[in-house]
């Protein structure tokens, strides 16, 4: 059950960013209300997708929050794998018609929003999806 409002959702992840949490993690624990895992383990998970997976710079850590969310909340056996995977591409695509990529180092790019505009469109990308 949805708990929360994109509003508060949206506060929460603000919060966690100046409190030091990585991209990935502030989408993902902004839904710590839609799955079945605690807030502590929730921020262990994501803790290495952060910076474009381990500041690689690679797929951004609010698309891999988005991707993780998705398998926190619509993943319960192999058998999702197909419908979870489609989910997740169609996220990302929502996310590049946004922004114009996934990859952290062309989203970071001179002129590009902050990355608390990346965390705010994944998590009403996903918010907007759940309702």
């Amino acid at each position: 059950m949805v708990k929360y409002t994109l509003d508060e959702r949206i506060a929460r992840a603000r919060q966690l960013h100046k409190d030091g949490y990585n991209c990935a993690q502030c989408v993902v624990m902004a839904f710590d209300d839609i799955y079945d895992l605690d807030t502590n383990t929730a921020a262990k998970v994501s803790a290495g997708m952060g910076g474009g997976v381990g500041g690689q710079r690679q797929v951004c850590g609010t698309v891999s929050g988005m991707a993780m969310t998705l398998g926190l909340t619509q993943y319960a056996s192999p058998a999702d794998k197909a419908a979870t995977y489609q989910a997740v591409k169609d996220y990302s695509n929502e996310f590049t018609a946004i922004n114009g990529s996934i990859v952290c180092s062309e989203l970071l790019k001179a002129g590009r929003k902050p990355c608390i505009e990346l965390i705010i469109d994944a998590i009403t990308i996903i918010d907007k999806k759940l309702r």
